[in-house]
């Protein structure tokens, strides 16, 4: 290895150290989120006059029991998708930090981060169509959609799961070719 090639080594390998320990604080401020979000669940407090699911929303005192459970759902879902995101941003990070950047283990990563962010559209339709199941009492109003919907975050997932397997291939490649010379 060069010299150069190994101070850009340590350069990837600080930021990487930088950006596991952000994605681990931003891990436990989740994890936190989520707990908050069951205590007030538990305790009662977590009943609202106005709740939005998908592009449904429903206002007043008499929202259905069904709403806020699902508004409850939902919301412990997303947390728990990002919660999942986080988890896996900071192990690939962890991995780079290490100089480990093209195994086995980091492309797992990658892969993993692909089907999360893809795990947000699943999320988004399921809210959408949830207020099908909901009784209609205290729905004010069905929001028009912006038409774009969870879109972007299909083409990311989509996107990171194709990067992950290139990288597998470059990675088996290079196995190859250690083995060749």
């Amino acid at each position: 290895m060069t010299a150069e090639t190994a101070s850009k080594l340590a350069k990837v390998q600080r930021y990487s150290a930088s950006l596991k320990r952000l994605f681990q604080v931003l891990l436990v401020a989740v994890a936190l989120a989520m707990c908050a979000k069951v205590f007030l669940i538990a305790i009662g407090d977590e009943v609202f006059s106005y709740l939005r699911i998908g592009l449904t929303e429903y206002r007043g005192e008499s929202i259905p029991w069904a709403a806020h459970v699902i508004s409850w759902i939902g919301s412990l879902l997303g947390l728990a998708v990002l919660l999942k995101l986080f988890f896996h941003l900071q192990k690939l990070f962890g991995h780079y930090a290490e100089g480990r950047i093209f195994e086995k283990e980091s492309v797992q990563q990658i892969r993993q981060i692909g089907v999360t962010v893809l795990l947000f559209p699943v999320l988004w339709l399921s809210l959408a169509i949830a207020p099908n199941f909901i009784p209609a009492e205290g729905r004010t109003a069905l929001l028009e959609s912006d038409g774009a919907g969870p879109f972007m975050e299909l083409i990311a997932g989509a996107v990171i799961l194709v990067v992950s397997w290139i990288m597998d291939v470059g990675r088996e490649m290079r196995e190859e070719q250690d083995l060749l010379v």
